[in-house]
């Protein structure tokens, strides 16, 4: 027997239940393996993978047919097409290794198709890496399949940047099949290839939209293995609205995620533009003043509670004060500034404007540090609610 070859070796064969959702049917399209063998067995007989596997030591390419050859067979297994029944130790008869042979009949064949993936076997071995270190479970197995071939998350555990005692490198072309211009290839005629989050816990599931974010501030390099910038911009230039964001009858459900803000919708949407104008358009808005102040809707319908802008109820958690304060986002969807000027202006003259003159300071806000930066940062904003000749504003310049 050859002296035994620590290598890693590519086993192409049929799927095994123990693990084969773990591999990617992209990269490895399911195969067809009609043969009866056990691996368990040659191993428990000290037989080393390179003595059937012959070709693995010198392999480069990972579409390389390593699967044993009826020449490697014959050497322990005296084959005789002449006798195909004939019955010997260890085993001849073609049945025993080809079920449902009949004599006459073609013999099925083994159906490989060639892995969507870059590997070179050589490499491996000269490194000194067994067999088991990424063909798993082997040794208790009978027909070893795509189950036993290694996963993204093996992979990771040698190729980290050189962080281990490999130095393997980290980088997706490694293994990855890439395009001319350098990004990955990831439309195969078995499939189009998407991360499972075994990375970066960026699976491309139906939501991935809406938690992408986290991943692509983190390393957006990583993101460009695979994506061009101007993927991004056709979302994120504030011009196409990308349709295909939000869920079926979004509109009915999107007042549930607008009160958390959660996505936030002014990262897509201009919630005076967008939200206010739909709302406009349909009536779910205050769009005049009314006798009463300014939350009365259009229509019979009220979309706030009683009390909510009374000024005697302020400290009552209804009160629209103290939603105003937790989300101002969400009343601008609704409200325009004229909306807060009609009570919490101090200048007067302007129709209903400043007719209550509520103060929305917090105490002790004139000629605060506050006051100061905000009157000299951007003065016209003190000037939506003050009047030009207002004593309150000197104490702020």
């Amino acid at each position: 027997m050859r002296r035994p070859v620590r290598l890693l070796l590519l086993a192409l064969f049929v799927a095994s239940p123990a693990r084969a959702a773990d591999v990617s049917t992209v990269i490895f399209p399911p195969q067809r393996m009609p043969l009866t063998f056990s691996h368990q067995l040659h191993l428990d007989k000290k037989i080393a993978c390179d003595f059937c596997h012959e070709k693995a030591p010198t392999s480069h390419a990972a579409s390389d047919d390593l699967i044993p050859t009826e020449e490697s067979c014959t050497l322990c297994h005296e084959i005789d097409r002449a006798h195909p029944e004939r019955t010997a130790k260890p085993v001849t008869a073609c049945a025993a290794c080809h079920p449902g042979f009949v004599v006459g009949k073609e013999i099925e064949r083994p159906v490989v198709p060639k892995p969507e993936l870059r590997f070179d076997h050589q490499i491996h071995v000269a490194r000194d890496i067994p067999c088991t270190r990424c063909h798993t479970g082997m040794d208790k197995v009978t027909l070893a399949g795509r189950a036993q071939l290694p996963d993204m998350a093996l992979c990771l555990s040698c190729h980290d940047s050189g962080r281990g005692a490999l130095h393997a490198p980290s980088r997706c072309s490694t293994c990855h099949l890439v395009k001319a211009d350098g990004k990955l290839e990831t439309e195969f005629s078995s499939g189009v290839l998407r991360p499972s989050g075994t990375l970066r816990g960026d699976a491309h599931t139906l939501d991935f939209k809406l938690h992408h974010a986290a991943v692509a501030q983190n390393d957006e390099g990583y993101c460009l293995n695979c994506h061009r910038r101007d993927e991004c911009l056709s979302c994120h230039n504030g011009v196409v609205e990308p349709f295909d964001f939000h869920g079926n009858d979004y509109v009915d459900r999107h007042a549930v995620e607008a009160r958390r803000n959660d996505p936030n919708c002014s990262s897509c949407h201009r919630s005076q533009s967008f939200c206010l104008g739909c709302h406009e358009r349909l009536g779910v808005v205050d769009v005049r003043s009314g006798p009463d102040g300014a939350f009365v809707p259009i229509g019979p319908k009220h979309f706030h509670p009683p009390g909510w802008a009374d000024p005697s109820a302020a400290g009552d958690p209804n009160h629209h004060a103290w939603q105003a304060l937790r989300n101002l986002r969400q009343c601008v969807s609704c409200h325009r500034e004229e909306t807060c000027l009609q009570c919490h202006a101090s200048r007067t003259g302007a129709g209903q404007m400043g007719k209550m003159q509520v103060n929305p300071h917090p105490i002790g806000w004139a000629g605060s540090d506050r006051c100061r930066a905000l009157a000299h940062r951007n003065f016209r904003v003190c000037m939506q609610c003050h009047g030009p000749t207002d004593p309150q504003l000197a104490r702020c310049r």
